[in-house]
């Protein structure tokens, strides 16, 4: 009888950790879903952001020669560069100190707006930075970055790590000088763009 007693002692103590262990892999896998599932929703945002092929080529053919030293500005509602002018060191200057006010990655999966404006500037020599967040991402110079402008909220910058991937912040600049100089007022281009829908 104390043979029999103990067996179902043991086989309890053994059926309570066999469901414990069931119970720890179901819930290890519920979560490995839910990451899995949250990978896919970025991927899937990622590939609504690169949509636009006019966007990437803009993006992507950022170093060839012939435009390599002017300031642009991309219309991203009509895919093409509207503004295209020489930029020099103040405005170089004026940009380089928006670096020194970056706050945060920007977290949003979408930086890039439906309407809005890309305005791409190159500096004359590759500027060494000392933003730890920067740094902290790989990135140890600068040749060039982007501003991106949204009517919906405030500007970010995106910029390109030495192997092209993109880097998205949020900054404490007013951009003001940078669109006098570019001659841009978002503002009257949105109304302008929306008379032309109608």
């Amino acid at each position: 009888m104390i043979f029999i007693g103990i067996r179902k002692r043991t086989f309890g103590i053994f059926l309570a950790v066999v469901i414990l262990c069931l119970l720890a892999v179901s819930v290890y896998a519920a979560v490995k879903v839910s990451h899995n599932e949250n990978k896919y929703q970025s991927v899937l945002a990622m590939t609504k952001m690169f949509d636009d092929t006019h966007f990437i080529a803009y993006i992507s053919g950022s170093n060839t020669a012939e435009r390599s030293k002017n300031i642009e500005v991309f219309d991203i509602t009509k895919g093409e560069i509207i503004i295209s002018q020489p930029s020099n060191i103040n405005i170089q200057n004026e940009v380089f100190n928006y670096l020194k006010t970056i706050k945060s990655l920007y977290t949003k999966v979408m930086p890039f707006p439906d309407k809005g404006y890309v305005i791409r500037v190159p500096f004359n020599e590759s500027i060494r930075v000392d933003q730890k967040i920067l740094n902290d991402s790989g990135i140890k110079s600068v040749d060039s970055l982007y501003i991106i402008l949204s009517d919906k909220e405030a500007p970010i910058i995106l910029i390109l790590d030495n192997q092209e991937r993109p880097y998205f912040y949020t900054f404490n600049a007013s951009i003001q000088p940078l669109l006098e100089y570019i001659k841009l007022n978002p503002e009257a281009e949105q109304s302008i763009n929306s008379l032309e829908d109608a």
